[in-house]
Order: structure tokens, then C-alpha cells, then sequence
């Protein structure tokens, strides 16, 4: 039986009674007051064009995931307490308001805005094809008959019959649209059509191929700490299905890169709970309670838990395979860690280092500027005191049309004027797979020549060398240029307010000392402080004291 755990009256009697699962359930009863005592709010035409108009993605995701907010909450709430019709009435009316919407595709991810699209397939569209399918199978039939017939007919017309019928993008992605879409798409066939799934599952499995070959071997997630358990989480979900679905047989998870991936959030927190936020993430992240616990028992050397107050749950869009498997999956008996422990991690395939001690956190990058959801970032770093990052990099922007279109790079947080690296004649990096770094660890130092991230003929070298004491991180470049020497401003972006005093500059129980005169300036909530490098000048150093 598929999730036989869910379908055990005793151990929804056991969530009741337990105080294990009370924090959880807590949780489900604020969404509820949040987002169920209320109307539910209608999909309309007017919030569903703003996108196309302006780029701005809230009017329409705003009530889309209220809706599924609302489904997860009133969905688990039945499944908990059987006897209290008001869960599942409400259920009823938002599955209908779901089946109601013109399509489940975001704004976002349409191309089309003139002619009739309902048959597509984008990350949310399958996911709430995976939502709407277990939810059915595991209450049956206390919904009612016409909710079930209507599910089945949706799901076939928006998910079957356009992955049937349509090959796309996503199908050959190494991010993670590959694995949530996939793996949607993959568990809807299970519930509504298993007899197909074998006819599926080539498609399916070269899909996952192709997510898995985005990560390099070191397991990094070069999209940030929110997109690993977003795209493996949805792996993991897909994996677990098909390892019950045909009794053991196909195992997902039996690959030697996965023990690899799995380690990657205990490796990416630094100080407290502030997280490595490269790319488009987080500068504190939260990990999953039920995947790490689910992956914690399939691979216990390898996997370790967090403190348990950095978990999470369930997140703002309402996903169901999350929030329904932090129930399924907790594990009582494990234990989390009472602090991330001391370490160095210097990941060569993906050029990071990750460095923390009793005094500093530090984290520092290669790479190159076509990473997922990249930032113009090559040479750039972190340094985190007393459990927030002050020499940050500022993670995401505010997602809209123009973030992942043609204008991303005039966004601060994409740019690399968003991130603490040297200007070069007044020019920022170039966004491009050749503009990258080359990187090395050796003896405890960090180096990374990264002259190709910016496109300047110039410019010939232009190294970064990081070295550590015990309350130090020295960060030294070296300059050559062919001919005339260009202008250099070493830019160091802070979180927190930045001074300048005799002793240096004074940031978040930082102080920067270095030669030279310095500027600062604060810009979309960053402090950007700026060395002038005195012209002719082939070195600078600076010493970030913690």
C-alpha cells in the first residue's frame, strides 16, 4: 500500500495525542485562521494579467498560494481530527476553487498570453497535479463523488494528457524544474494511472538524469540552500514513491552522487542559522524536518541534523508533498546537533570553500557567471559574526519579469556591484559561462584568479588569496595589467551599518583595516564600503579582524 503510514487511522490518533507532533500542529492551526476562516479568493482575470503588463509576480501568486495554503491546511486538519466536518468542508470548496482556475500554470512561466493555454506543464501546474491526486487517494471516499470526478478529469486533461502529448523544456533542465516537475508528474501517474507508469518511467528516468548531472561531484547545489530542497526535495518525494510503488525493485537513491548531494545543508550553515546564500538564496536557511529526517535514515553516515530550531515545515507557497511529509517523516528518535561543529570544506568541482571557527564563519567562491540562478559573483565571500552574515552576499532579488530576463545584471543583488569584489575601471563583471575563475585550496589557503570574470583586455591577472588565523581572515588581490594600469575600487558589502574610526572600519563586530581612502555608502539595505586603490598600485590587502 502507497504511504501506509497516512493511511492509518492510528497514526493520525497518535498526531493527535503526542506532544511530538504539537509544534506542527500548531502550525496547521494558524494557516487555518490565516487563510481558511475567510472567503477564498477567486483566480481572476485582472491579477492574472499583471504579469504580462508590468512583470510584477504578487497580484496573482498572492491568492494562488492562499488557495494551496488553504487546501494543505484543511487537507491534514481532516486527516487528523476525521470527526470535524468544518475540515473538510472547507477542503471541499477549495479543491473546488483550484478546479476552478483557468489553468495552474504561474504567470510567471507563460509565454502565451493570447490564445487559450491550459494543457501546460510548469512547476506549480505539477505540482498541484501531485497535491490533488494524494489528497484524493488518501481521503477516497469522504469526498464527495463529484469532487473525485472532477480531480480525475483535471488531472487527466491538465497533466496526463499535456505530458502525453507535449515534450518540454524542463524535461532536459539540470536545476531543479527537473526533478519537481518530473517528479509530480511521476507520483500523479502513480495515483491516477499506475498502469501507465512503466510506459513512462524511460521519459521520467532521463529526466532525473539530467537533474542529477547539474550537480557537480562534490554535491553542491549551485542554485542556493532554498533550491536544494526544493529541487531534491521533490527527488526525494518521486524516489521514496517508486521504491514503494514497485515493492523495492527501482531505487533512485542507489547512486554514488547522492551521497554526495545529501550531505550538502549541513555543510552550507555557518554561524547560528545563517546559511551560505551564493546564487539566489537565503542568508538564513531553514532545512526540511521531514526530508532531512527521511534522508537522515536512509543514509546515516552521511546525513547530520541540524539544530532543530532551524527547521522548517512547511514554506509560503503552500507545497503539499513538503507539509504532509513533515508529519510522515519526523522521526522522534533522532537528534540534531546542538550547533553546526567546527569545520573546513573546500568543495574543488564547484570552487567553493566553507570555513567556520569559534571566533568567524567564512565562505568564499570561484566558479563562473553562468551558475543557476547566478549572480555576477566570481571571487566574492562571506564572513559571518555572533550568528549573522555582516560581509554578506545579499542573496535573491525580488523575483519579478525583469529579475530573469534581460535586465537581471542591473539589479544590485545580481550584479557584482552587489557583491564584495573589486571594480575594474568603473566595470562590474560580465554575466557568461567563459567569464569565470580558477580556484585552489592548499596549506589552508584560498586562491582564486578570476581576471576572466570581467571583460577587460587589459586586465591580465587579477588574484584573490584568502588566509586565516585564528581571528583573521586576510584577503589579498594582486593586479596586472598589459599597458596602462586601470582604477581599481575594492568594494566589501556589509548587512549592517557600516563607520569608519581610527581602528578601521567598524561593522556588525567587524573592523576592516586596510591602506587607502575608504567610502561608504549604503544602498538597497547594504553597506557598501569602497578602497580606492591609489593608481599604479598592484596589491591590496585587507584584514577583517572578528
Amino acid at each position: 500500500m502507497l504511504l501506509a503510514k497516512a493511511k492509518d487511522p492510528a497514526f493520525w490518533e497518535k498526531v493527535r495525542t503526542s506532544e511530538v507532533y504539537r509544534p506542527l500542529i500548531d502550525e496547521l492551526f494558524a494557516i487555518w485562521e490565516k487563510d481558511c476562516t475567510g472567503d477564498i479568493p477567486a483566480c481572476k482575470y485582472s491579477e492574472y494579467i499583471v504579469y504580462n503588463v508590468t512583470g510584477s509576480r504578487s497580484e496573482y501568486e498572492g491568492p494562488y498560494f492562499t488557495r494551496r495554503r488553504a487546501m494543505n491546511a484543511s487537507a491534514i486538519l481532516a486527516l487528523i481530527y476525521p470527526d470535524e466536518e468544518k475540515y473538510l468542508n472547507k477542503l471541499c470548496d477549495v479543491i473546488w476553487a483550484i478546479l476552478d482556475e483557468y489553468n495552474w500554470v504561474l504567470p510567471a512561466h507563460i509565454r502565451n498570453f493570447k490564445d487559450n493555454v491550459v494543457a501546460f506543464l510548469d512547476l506549480f501546474a505539477a505540482e498541484t497535479g501531485f497535491a490533488l491526486s494524494e489528497i484524493e487517494y488518501l481521503l477516497e471516499d469522504r469526498l464527495p463523488q463529484l469532487i473525485r470526478s472532477r480531480i480525475t478529469a483535471e488531472i487527466d486533461r491538465r497533466i496526463i494528457a499535456a505530458y502525453e502529448n507535449q515534450n518540454f523544456g524542463w524535461e532536459k533542465c539540470t536545476n531543479n524544474w527537473a526533478a519537481v516537475c518530473v517528479g509530480s508528474v511521476g507520483i500523479t501517474y502513480i495515483y491516477k494511472h499506475p498502469e501507465l507508469f512503466e510506459s513512462i518511467r524511460p521519459r521520467v528516468e532521463e529526466t532525473l538524469r539530467c537533474f542529477l548531472a547539474g550537480f557537480p561531484e562534490d554535491g553542491i547545489c549551485l542554485e542556493g540552500f532554498g533550491y536544494w530542497h526544493y529541487g531534491f526535495g521533490f527527488f526525494t518525494f518521486l524516489a521514496d514513491m517508486v521504491l514503494q510503488f514497485t515493492d523495492g525493485k527501482i531505487n533512485y537513491f542507489d547512486q554514488p552522487k547522492i551521497r554526495e548531494i545529501v550531505k550538502y545543508p549541513q555543510r552550507m550553515y555557518l554561524d547560528g542559522g545563517t546559511t551560505v546564500s551564493f546564487s539566489d538564496s537565503g542568508m538564513s536557511g531553514q532545512w526540511h524536518l521531514g526530508i532531512l529526517h527521511y534522508l537522515k535514515n536512509m543514509f546515516p553516515d552521511e546525513v547530520q541534523i541540524p539544530p532543530r530550531e532551524y527547521c522548517y515545515t512547511n514554506d509560503g507557497c503552500g507545497r503539499w508533498g513538503k507539509h504532509l511529509r513533515a508529519f510522515l517523516w519526523l522521526d522522534e528518535t533522532l537528534e540534531s546537533a546542538s550547533e553546526t561543529p567546527e569545520f573546513t570544506d573546500y568543495a574543488a568541482a564547484s570552487q567553493w570553500l566553507i570555513r567556520k571557527t569559534k571566533n568567524y564563519s567564512v565562505a568564499a567562491k570561484g566558479g563562473h557567471n553562468a551558475e543557476p540562478h547566478n549572480h555576477n559573483d566570481v571571487g566574492n565571500f562571506i564572513v559571518t559574526k555572533n550568528g549573522q552574515q555582516v560581509l554578506c552576499d545579499p542573496g535573491a532579488g525580488r523575483y519579478c519579469k525583469q529579475y530573469f530576463g534581460a535586465e537581471r545584471y542591473t539589479f544590485f543583488k545580481a550584479c557584482s556591484r552587489g557583491h564584495s569584489v573589486p571594480i575594474i575601471g568603473g566595470q562590474y563583471q560580465k554575466a557568461g559561462r567563459t567569464h569565470e575563475g580558477v580556484s585552489s585550496f592548499e596549506d589552508g589557503v584560498f586562491t582564486v584568479e578570476f581576471s576572466r570574470a570581467y571583460e577587460i583586455e587589459s586586465l591580465k591577472n587579477l588574484t584573490r588569496r584568502f588566509d586565516f588565523t585564528e581571528d583573521a581572515v586576510i584577503v589579498s588581490d594582486t593586479f596586472a595589467f598589459e599597458g596602462e594600469a586601470l582604477p581599481v575600487t575594492e568594494r566589501f558589502v556589509s548587512r549592517l551599518p557600516a563607520e569608519i574610526t581610527d581602528a578601521g572600519v567598524k561593522t556588525g563586530g567587524l573592523t576592516l583595516v586596510a591602506d587607502g581612502d575608504v567610502s561608504i555608502t549604503e544602498t538597497e539595505g547594504c553597506w557598501c564600503i569602497d578602497y580606492a586603490v591609489k593608481a599604479g598600485q598592484t596589491e591590496f590587502t585587507l584584514k577583517v579582524l572578528a
